[in-house]
C-alpha cells in the first residue's frame, strides 16, 4: 500500500504545474523583465511585445532582446488581458513561442482601441498561433506586416465569444506574393485554413469549441 501511494505521488509531480505571472507594472517586454515571466501558464495582464522589446533602450541600461528569447512564453495557455505585437528584427518571423495558447480573454481592450489581439508594422510572416481557440472580448487587428501570409485564411470570427466582435485583417503581404512564393497552407488543411506552412499549423473545428457555454465570468479569474 505504502508502495501504491508513492508511485501515485511521483506520477502526480510528473505533470507541469500552473503558474500565475502578473504584467500589470510592465509596460512591454525586455530583458528586465524576462526572467520574472519564465515558466508561466497563466500570464494575469497585458502581453505586450514593441519594437524597444528589440531594440533595448539604452537611457535605462536594457540592452535588446533576441527574439528566441521569447520562448520562454511557449507554457503561456491563458492570457487575461491583450496580446500586442510590433516591431521588427531579422530573426522575428513568428509568434510560435505563444504555440500553446489557447484563451485571449481581452480585458481592458477598449485602452487598446478595442483589440484584443493586434499584431501590426512587424516583420513576421506567419502567426503560428496553433493551440488559440478562443478570444474572449474584444477585436483582432492584424494589419500592415508586410511579409504575412496565412492570415487571410483564418476564420477569427470562429474564435469570438461575442457577436458584436470583429477582426480587422488589412495591409499584409498580398495573397499573390504569397501563392507565387509557395506560402500557402498544407494540402491537409480544411476550409478553416492555417496558420502557417505546416499540416500542424491547420486551424481545427474550432466552432465546436465556442459552443460550450463558459460557466464563469471574466472577471472571476482576475
Amino acid at each position: 500500500m505504502i508502495r501504491l501511494v508513492i508511485a501515485v505521488l511521483m506520477l502526480g509531480s510528473g505533470q507541469g504545474h500552473a503558474k500565475e505571472c502578473r504584467t500589470n507594472n510592465i509596460d512591454y517586454i525586455n530583458n528586465s523583465n524576462l526572467v520574472k515571466l519564465t515558466g508561466c501558464t497563466k500570464i494575469i495582464g497585458n502581453l505586450n511585445i514593441v519594437e524597444a522589446t528589440f531594440e533595448g533602450d539604452p537611457y535605462l541600461n536594457i540592452p535588446a532582446l533576441h527574439p528566441y528569447q521569447l520562448n520562454v512564453f511557449k507554457s503561456v495557455k491563458q492570457i487575461t488581458g491583450v496580446v500586442i505585437v510590433q516591431g521588427k528584427h531579422k530573426d522575428f518571423k513568428d509568434l510560435s513561442f505563444l504555440g500553446n495558447l489557447t484563451t485571449i480573454y481581452g480585458r481592458g481592450a477598449k485602452r487598446y482601441q478595442g483589440a484584443a489581439l493586434s499584431v501590426a508594422y512587424s516583420s513576421i510572416e506567419a502567426l503560428d498561433l496553433t493551440s488559440l481557440k478562443r478570444i474572449r472580448n474584444g477585436n483582432v487587428v492584424i494589419a500592415f506586416n508586410d511579409k504575412l501570409c496565412y492570415v487571410d485564411t483564418v476564420k477569427f470570427t470562429n474564435l469570438f465569444r461575442r457577436k458584436e466582435q470583429q477582426a480587422k485583417v488589412a495591409k499584409n503581404r498580398s495573397n499573390l506574393e504569397c501563392e507565387l512564393t509557395g506560402k500557402h497552407c498544407s494540402s491537409v488543411c480544411g476550409t478553416n485554413g492555417c496558420w502557417g506552412p505546416r499540416r500542424e499549423n491547420c486551424v481545427g473545428d474550432i466552432t465546436e469549441n465556442n459552443l460550450i457555454e463558459d460557466s464563469f465570468n471574466i472577471d472571476d479569474i482576475l
